[in-house]
C-alpha cells in the first residue's frame, strides 16, 4: 500500500462517519451488556423462587442477545448494517439474516 492510497483512506468520510457510529454502537454495546447482566440475575431468582425462568423476561432476553449481536456484527466489520436505533429493533430476520453486502445498507 502506497501513501496515497493511505492519504485517501484516511481522508475517506465515509470511514470517519463509520467510526463515529463504531463508538456510539461501543457505549451501546457496554450499556446493553449491564441490562444482560441483570436478565441473568433476574432469571436467577425467577428460577431458583419459581423453578422455572419467567417467559417474558426470557422473550426480552432472546431479543437482546440479537440485538448485542447485531452490534457486535457491526463493529467488527462482519456487517454494514447499523442496528437500533437507526432501524428496526427487530429486523425481521434471523441472526444470519444480519450479515449484509454493501448494496443492502441502510
Amino acid at each position: 500500500m502506497d501513501n496515497e492510497q493511505i492519504k485517501q483512506n484516511m481522508s475517506d468520510k465515509n470511514q470517519w462517519t463509520r467510526i463515529l457510529y463504531m463508538v456510539l454502537f461501543a457505549i451501546i454495546l457496554y450499556l446493553s451488556m449491564m441490562v444482560v447482566w441483570l436478565v441473568v440475575l433476574v432469571q436467577l431468582l425467577f428460577a431458583l423462587i419459581t423453578g422455572k425462568p419467567h417467559q417474558d423476561i426470557a422473550d426480552f432476553a432472546a431479543d437482546l442477545s440479537q440485538y448485542v449481536y447485531r452490534i457486535v456484527a457491526f463493529l467488527t466489520y462482519t456487517s454494514e448494517y447499523r442496528p437500533f436505533p437507526f432501524s428496526d429493533w427487530k429486523s425481521g430476520g434471523s441472526l444470519r439474516d444480519v450479515t449484509r453486502n454493501d448494496s443492502d445498507v441502510n
